[in-house]
């Protein structure tokens, strides 16, 4: 080119920054989010702030300066406050197993299930913070009292009298704090990712098993945090403790009603036992190091902020990475055949024989998929189709319709002889690989891969020697006692496929399996993948951006758009005759939509007209496919036999191997047929279009961001397809 070169992938020619003074370095090390630098607080702020935190900070500090140091082991020490220690612990513990029994589930229904009265039921959570204590103590004995609304009935049928015992002690106490609990583990809830839930249910496994394995220890910091402040303000209740259970040595007397009969005749005793309590309180503030308020320390189960290989330095991608160890001829044997008493359609373990009754292990798959996503797929035993379309066309939701995670669509869905669309995910035998793998946090690469064919039935032993295989196929081997933030994001993707595959499904869906791999790894586990594909006894439907993957791993293309099935044809097929712009475009070529308007010319929908070879009849809506090849550039209108020609200006120039492509967007104008005879500079207007041509073309031609050019396409050169 003249004055400038071919500019790389994704750029644009332009001035080079000037390079920098060489001088010390500045510090690049993240700041705390806490921090903040260069900012004064207004004076009119600060004063008041100030005396909020001397109004805190004084009835502590007065504690401090009235205890008796010297006495405070023999205020501690005596028998009554042995005793009420040794019960405030009971109340408090009692209190705490009672709210996590309780909490924990009511937790998870606010946070993942919208029911009737939902807002409700979280206003009765909030409403013993906010109640007067003693109000509180009221009500209990109106609810669970000998003549309250329960009392009678606990009395009469389990001989369980509350008030005034230390049964009651610990119901008032449970009371008080377990809003703490449930608060607390709803919020951790509620920014865990569903998809990781979602994932272990298409795997196999149950909800009460992907609660425990899953769930719980996602969100063990939040529910540590709020079970370590239900136990401070177990410890710390007065009010509805006197109220309803009283105030009697060895049965109720608590610390706190400790410190109130102190008051009366010791108050130096009475100022060593708050001085306790408050040493509790604090110890379990810094302990919880904000985690409470969101203002410190990480949380396990924040895992939406978190990305794979964020969390410690990931393991290099590329030449490290063991290549994938094909299976042997005959060591697989084909997936998708059952396991009697596995609770899953078609799950098998790895290695044992199909059980009685099981056929073949070759299972169609007949859909009809109605709501956002409307269409009928069908497809024979080792099929893979892959499902292309624009963002928004309703690909995602496809899958999640089969899957039955989504609301938004629903599947009838048969798997061989069985019909499983009123089946929940777990019991369908439909594997799922999203978009980001989804990996569990807490468990290694192993364990991950292991995960279905444990909640399968297999034994741990067989498990995680098929999950080893697995991995290995996939190149991943080496890295299995790494967890998936120690992994790159390539290495995720891989063992979220591993994970997949390892489970042996009726149906596999891959949203995306492959796109966060480098190009040369993509080719190995496609290749892996086709294997793979080749002998299984399912359907495989596989969500994609990538043409190669499409053309080289699907028996089928099927497009969609708005929802709704635009084309459905093998790859082949919809390569010569996209009906799709979109698809056409993805395929690298030109689409121009437009309708017949007599003859063999088109009105473009994008403006303009455009001569073909063949005649269309008139308002017959088609696709004109122009190859990128097809289009040549001119830096002066051309003459001969090409008959669409037009006026426009370079925007892009970009690599493509050993060649360039040139977007040449077109000039606003009229635009008009581009035959011979038309004005002298050609017409403008119309859609853009992007060239192919070599880099000693663009050089000869002296292209650049913002060279005025000609396009032209002869008319034998595009092919039209209905639309």
């Amino acid at each position: 080119m003249t004055g400038s070169h071919p500019a790389a992938p994704g750029s644009r020619p332009g001035p080079h920054p000037p390079a920098s003074a060489p001088g010390p370095r500045p510090d690049r090390r993240p700041h705390s989010g806490r921090r903040r630098t260069g900012t004064r607080a207004p004076l009119a702020l600060a004063v008041p702030a100030l005396l909020a935190t001397g109004f805190l900070l004084v009835p502590l500090l007065g504690i401090l300066a009235r205890t008796e140091w010297g006495a405070l082991g023999s205020h501690l020490g005596s028998e009554g406050v042995t005793e009420a220690v040794r019960l405030s612990l009971l109340v408090s513990f009692g209190a705490l197993a009672l709210s996590l029994l309780l909490g924990v589930p009511l937790a998870w229904l606010l946070a993942r299930v919208d029911f009737p009265g939902k807002a409700l039921v979280r206003s009765l959570v909030l409403l013993p913070m906010v109640l007067p204590p003693t109000v509180g103590g009221v009500a209990l004995l109106l609810g669970f009292g000998r003549r309250g609304l329960l009392g009678p009935w606990l009395e009469d049928s389990f001989g369980v009298v509350l008030p005034f015992h230390t049964s009651g002690a610990v119901v008032a106490a449970t009371f008080v704090s377990m809003p703490f609990l449930v608060i607390s583990l709803e919020g951790t809830l509620a920014g865990l990712r569903p998809a990781y839930e979602e994932t272990a249910a298409s795997l196999g496994a149950g909800p009460l098993r992907v609660f425990g394995t899953v769930t719980l220890p996602l969100v063990a910091p939040g529910l540590a945090a709020g079970a370590a402040l239900t136990w401070a303000r177990a410890l710390g209740e007065f009010g509805a403790t006197i109220t309803f259970a009283g105030n009697l040595p060895e049965s109720t007397q608590t610390l706190p009603l400790q410190v109130y009969l102190l008051l009366q005749n010791e108050p130096e005793a009475a100022t060593s036992v708050s001085l306790l309590l408050l040493a509790i309180a604090m110890a379990v503030l810094v302990g919880l190091r904000g985690r409470w308020t969101g203002t410190g320390g990480s949380s396990r189960g924040n895992v939406r902020r978190r990305l794979p290989g964020r969390r410690n330095e990931p393991a290099p991608e590329g030449p490290q990475d063991a290549p994938p160890v094909a299976p042997a001829p005959g060591s697989t044997t084909p997936p998708g055949t059952g396991a009697p008493g596995s609770g899953v359609p078609g799950a098998r373990v790895p290695g044992d024989v199909p059980g009685p009754g099981v056929r073949g292990g070759n299972w169609p798959l007949h859909a009809r998929v109605t709501g956002f996503t409307e269409l009928t797929l069908e497809a024979a035993p080792g099929t893979t189709v892959a499902v292309v379309g624009p963002n928004g066309a309703g690909k995602t939701t496809l899958l999640r319709a089969l899957l039955g995670l989504t609301p938004r669509a629903r599947a009838e869905l048969a798997l061989g002889d069985s019909e499983v669309g009123s089946l929940p995910p777990h019991r369908r035998g439909v594997a799922w690989v999203p978009q980001d793998g989804a990996l569990f946090p807490h468990l290694t690469a192993l364990s991950n891969t292991a995960y279905g064919l444990r909640a399968q039935g297999a034994g741990r032993a067989e498990a995680r020697h098929q999950a080893q295989e697995w991995l290995s196929r996939l190149g991943v081997g080496h890295l299995a006692h790494r967890r998936p933030g120690q992994l790159s994001g390539g290495q995720a993707g891989r063992v979220a496929l591993a994970r997949a595959l390892a489970a042996r499904p009726r149906l596999l869906l891959l949203d995306e399996p492959l796109a966060a791999l480098d190009q040369t790894t993509r080719a190995r586990v496609r290749h892996t993948l086709r294997g793979h594909l080749s002998g299984f006894g399912g359907v495989c439907m596989l969500v994609t951006h990538d043409p190669v993957e499409a053309v080289s791993l699907a028996d089928r293309v099927l497009v969609l758009e708005d929802g709704r099935a635009l084309q459905d044809a093998p790859p082949a097929e919809v390569t010569r005759h996209p009906r799709s712009p979109w698809v056409a475009r993805m395929l690298g070529r030109n689409a121009l939509p437009g309708t017949g308007a007599g003859g063999s010319t088109l009105d473009l929908d994008d403006g303009g007209t455009l001569v073909a070879a063949d005649p269309v009849p008139e308002g017959a809506a088609v696709l004109a496919v122009i190859a990128p090849e097809a289009v040549a550039l001119h830096r002066e209108r051309p003459h001969g036999s090409p008959r669409n020609v037009r006026r426009g200006t370079v925007r892009e120039i970009t690599a493509v191997g050993s060649r360039l492509r040139v977007l040449v967007a077109a000039e606003p104008g009229p635009g008009g047929p581009a035959v011979e005879g038309g004005p002298a500079d050609g017409p403008a207007g119309g859609p853009d279009l992007v060239a192919e041509i070599t880099a000693e073309a663009a050089a000869e031609l002296g292209l650049a961001d913002g060279a005025e050019v000609f396009t032209s396409v002869k008319a034998t050169e595009i092919t039209l397809v209905e639309r």
